[in-house]
């Protein structure tokens, strides 16, 4: 048996474009401990885009995510923009957001798969922080697409997708995708890397057959209702068609899920923030879950134009899920 998971190891990562680590080399890891989730039976997740450019606010948005997510209990956090190099003023966001929960009092494993920037000036990537101790990690590059300006530099994203593989007392191994699709690319440039994406988790998981759920998290630039420039309609069903289902559709009528563009509502993961106040409102952030479970809550979180009494910390909302474990 030990033989045959060392082959196995090896072929995933000889998988073309893929990086394996285990937890500690070239990551940042932390001490962390959920023996609470065998008692209470479910797992709480967060997604949120940290938006990378805004530096001047990131320790008191940071700060906020740190204190919702000790008031949720947030088993595990899918983390978008996270940021480093001079440009922006850290070696990594997701590092600082790991350090302020510490504080807190809560212990967080972290792996980063960075996407290429500027090597030293900024460099932009994909995090997961979670409770539970993660037992391994690994991350594929997608077809690259769109470029980011920040600061009069033009910044190549080959985008990736990452996999950790989370250890969940006495349930057993729950693995974790995270991923951010491009934005303001092309239908080509899209689909490439969705097909991509879901090559790649089917594949991986062909290592790995499980009862337990398969979670995909993100930020995916997908809206069912957008048209123009091209129907994204498609890319959202083609991830359903593979087997997924929308978590925080559960329970709701999907096609009144922000279906307005002018007038955001308490479903919208863009357009609900002060730091994007005025752009079209859309659902764009997703927790997507194979091999469903009852979902026991889900909201949108840090959507401070339509509900004042929460807090706006980037410009997109947050999508919190709790999923009943088997």
């Amino acid at each position: 048996m030990k033989r045959l998971g060392l082959v196995i190891l090896l072929v995933i990562w000889g998988l073309p474009g893929c990086t394996g680590l285990p937890p500690g080399k070239g990551v940042e890891t932390h001490f962390a401990g959920c023996d609470d989730v065998a008692d209470r039976g479910h797992l709480n997740f967060l997604t949120i885009n940290l938006l990378f450019s805004e530096t001047g606010t990131r320790a008191s948005r940071l700060d906020a995510i740190a204190e919702y997510a000790s008031n949720a209990s947030i088993d595990v956090i899918l983390l978008q923009e996270v940021a480093g190099g001079v440009l922006v003023g850290t070696a990594n966001s997701a590092l600082d957001l790991q350090g302020k929960l510490r504080e807190r009092g809560h212990g967080y494993d972290l792996q980063t798969a960075f996407e290429t920037g500027l090597p030293g000036l900024l460099t932009v990537a994909n995090a997961v922080l979670s409770r539970c101790e993660i037992d391994f990690k690994m991350s594929k590059r997608l077809p690259k697409a769109s470029e980011l300006e920040f600061k009069g530099h033009d910044i190549k994203l080959p985008r990736n997708i990452m996999m950790t593989r989370l250890k969940i007392p006495e349930f057993g191994l729950i693995n974790v995708y995270n991923t951010h699709l491009c934005a303001k690319c092309s239908a080509e440039e899209l689909d490439a890397q969705l097909q991509a994406l879901l090559a790649f988790v089917d594949e991986t998981e062909s290592f790995y057959p499980q009862a337990n759920p398969v979670i995909l998290g993100g930020d995916f630039n997908i809206d069912r209702f957008r048209i123009d420039p091209f129907g994204e309609r498609v890319f959202y069903d083609n991830i359903i068609g593979a087997g997924f289902t929308d978590a925080y559709a559960e329970g709701r009528f999907l096609d009144n899920l922000c279906a307005n563009t002018a007038f955001a509502d308490q479903h919208c993961t863009v357009g609900v923030s002060t730091l994007d106040a005025g752009d079209s409102a859309r659902r764009i952030d997703y927790i997507f879950v194979k091999t469903l479970n009852r979902i026991l809550q889900s909201n949108v979180v840090f959507n401070n134009l339509v509900d004042e009494s929460q807090v706006g910390v980037s410009d997109h909302a947050g999508v919190f899920i709790s999923i009943e474990l088997p």
